[in-house]
C-alpha cells in the first residue's frame, strides 16, 4: 500500500467516478484505474463495486475512508515536523546562565527568539558559574551557555554579548560614598566581601590581583556563593566588595556603586556553544543573539 494509492482511492470515493477522479489527480484514467486495482489486491478487498453505469463504495471502502485521511495527515505532519526541525522552527534548547547576565542581554535576546520561534521548547538552568557551563556544553548537557571567558583549550565557540567593568559596592554609610570615583587604595583597611574561592569563577582572582596591584591585599571577612549575596551582605554594612557593574540594577537598599579611578578591569560575557555538534533550533537562536546585539549597537 502507497500513499498516492491512498491519494488516488479518496479521489475516487469522493467522485464516484474514475475519470474525474483521474483528472482530479492529475493522472490518466488507465493509470489511476491500476493503482487502484493494486490497492485492492494488496489488501485482499473489494474498495468500489463497479458497473457500467455507476461506481459505488464497498463496506470495505467506506472503512478505508477515515484511516486513510488519518495516514496521509500523518504523513503530512511528519513531513513539517522534519521540515521545520531542519529550519530550526521546532525543537528544544537546554541554556544555561550565570546570573550576572540577566541584567544584561538575555532579556532580550529571550524575547526576540521567542517572537521569532514560539515553538522551540527552552529549558533554562540559572546560577550555573562558568567551569559547570564549560563541563555541561562539552558533556552536551547544554546546547548554549551564558559564561565569562576566557575559556582556555576547548571546543566552544563564543560571542561576546556584554563588556562591563568592575565597579566598588559600598555600604551607604561608608566613608567613601561622597566621590564618584574611588581609589582602590583607598580600600586597603576595609574588610571585603568576595565571590568564594573554592567555586572555581574567576572572578576573586581578578578582585585579588586588582587590589594587589593598588598596593595591598584585601581583608577578607567573608566568601559568598553568589553576586546577590555579596551586595546583600554589602548592604547590611559588613564590609565592601568589587561587582561587575551590571549588578547596579539590583537597586538593593543600603548599597551604593561607585566606578573604580582610572575605569577598573573590563569583564565579558558570552554566549559559548560546543562546535562539533549541530542544531538548526541553536544556531537560529545565535543568530537571533547577533541580531538583537546589533540593533543595541
Amino acid at each position: 500500500m502507497e500513499l498516492r494509492q491512498l491519494r488516488y482511492f479518496l479521489a475516487v470515493a469522493q467522485e464516484l467516478h474514475f475519470g474525474r477522479a483521474a483528472e482530479r489527480a492529475h493522472i490518466a484514467q488507465s493509470p489511476l484505474s491500476r493503482q487502484i486495482k493494486q490497492l485492492e489486491d494488496d489488501l485482499g478487498v473489494v474498495l468500489f463495486d463497479r458497473t457500467k453505469h455507476r461506481v459505488e463504495l464497498s463496506s470495505a471502502g467506506r472503512a478505508l475512508i477515515p484511516e486513510a485521511k488519518a495516514i496521509l495527515a500523518a504523513t503530512e505532519q511528519a513531513r513539517r515536523s522534519v521540515v521545520n526541525a531542519e529550519a530550526g522552527i521546532v525543537g528544544r534548547l537546554t541554556i544555561g546562565f550565570t546570573n550576572s547576565v540577566i541584567y544584561t542581554a538575555l532579556p532580550k535576546i529571550l524575547v526576540a527568539y521567542r517572537n521569532q520561534f514560539p515553538n522551540v521548547e527552552l529549558t533554562l538552568r540559572d546560577s550555573l558559574l562558568t567551569p559547570m557551563q564549560i563541563s555541561a556544553l562539552m558533556d552536551k548537557q547544554l546546547d548554549l551557555g551564558f559564561l565569562r571567558p576566557p575559556i582556555m583549550g576547548s571546543d566552544l565557540d563564543l560571542l561576546t554579548v556584554a563588556r562591563e567593568r568592575l565597579v566598588v559596592a559600598l555600604p551607604s554609610g561608608h566613608r567613601l560614598t561622597a566621590r564618584s570615583r574611588i581609589k582602590l587604595e583607598d580600600l586597603a583597611e576595609d574588610q571585603f566581601i568576595v565571590f568564594a574561592r573554592t567555586l572555581g569563577s574567576a572572578l576573586p582572582t581578578m578582585i585579588l590581583r586588582v587590589c594587589h596591584d593598588a598596593g595591598f591585599h584585601p581583608r577578607i571577612v567573608q566568601e559568598a556563593g553568589d553576586i546577590s549575596t555579596m551586595i546583600m551582605l554589602v548592604s547590611a554594612g559588613m564590609g565592601v566588595s568589587l561587582v561587575p557593574s551590571s549588578w547596579r540594577n539590583m537597586r538593593l537598599k543600603g548599597v551604593v556603586f561607585r566606578q573604580i579611578a582610572g575605569g577598573g578591569p573590563m569583564l565579558e560575557l558570552a554566549l559559548a556553544w560546543n562546535r562539533t555538534t549541530e542544531s538548526a533550533a541553536r544556531d537560529q537562536f545565535i543568530n537571533v543573539a547577533k541580531e538583537v546585539l546589533i540593533s543595541s549597537d
